[in-house]
């Protein structure tokens, strides 16, 4: 079986949970890149001296510290973010003992890695975009969990009051989830078709 149609189950919790405003879904994007990065090389640091019977339980401690680290800076830099995000941070040590039982940190898969971060990245990225504009009508809201109190009012389009509700909801995550996969799987289709008939 694939490892990306085994890690798509795992990596849902976030896409729906921590995507219902821009900031939220790039700031675990970026936390998630941190944690795998500080992971990866701890655990590519520390392999060569584990035996096979320490391996296990050694993963667990590294992936659990890395996702602590991470959690502690981004409470010392911004407090509400790190209470935004509390539960996703903590899921991320979960996730990063996943990609090392599928092969995540092996040589030789840097390509493929980088393409796996950056498709969810740019997911995360859209459906935060699409639930905050369309639940509350604005874009940037709680940009000051990254600038101080110095930042910007959010960019509004219109009342929240006329905003459609059920996209800042779970459940609408999970419709608009569903429309952009389909969105994607159709783009690819046609590009596909399209190739073939220019070949005839």
């Amino acid at each position: 079986m694939n490892r990306n149609t085994l890690l798509a189950p795992l990596m849902l919790t976030p896409l729906l949970g921590a995507s219902d405003s821009l900031v939220k879904a790039v700031s675990l994007w970026l936390a998630g890149l941190l944690v795998v990065g500080l992971y990866g090389a701890s655990s590519r640091a520390l392999g060569p001296k584990l035996g096979t019977v320490m391996a296990w339980p050694a993963q667990i401690v590294l992936a659990a510290g890395s996702a602590s680290l991470v959690s502690l800076g981004l409470q010392a830099w911004s407090w509400e973010l790190q209470q935004a995000l509390g539960f996703y941070l903590a899921l991320l040590s979960v996730q990063c003992l996943a990609l090392e039982h599928w092969g995540f940190f092996r040589k030789g898969g840097l390509r493929e890695n980088i393409r796996l971060f950056t498709s969810f990245g740019a997911l995360l990225t859209c459906l935060g975009l699409l639930r905050e504009v369309l639940a509350d009508g604005t874009l940037f809201a709680h940009l000051q969990w990254w600038t101080g109190s110095a930042a910007p009012g959010p960019l509004r389009f219109f009342a929240a009051e006329s905003g459609l509700r059920l996209a800042g909801l779970l459940p609408g995550g999970f419709i608009l989830l569903g429309l952009l996969l389909a969105g994607k799987q159709a783009w690819t289709l046609r590009s596909t078709s399209h190739r073939v008939l220019q070949r005839k």
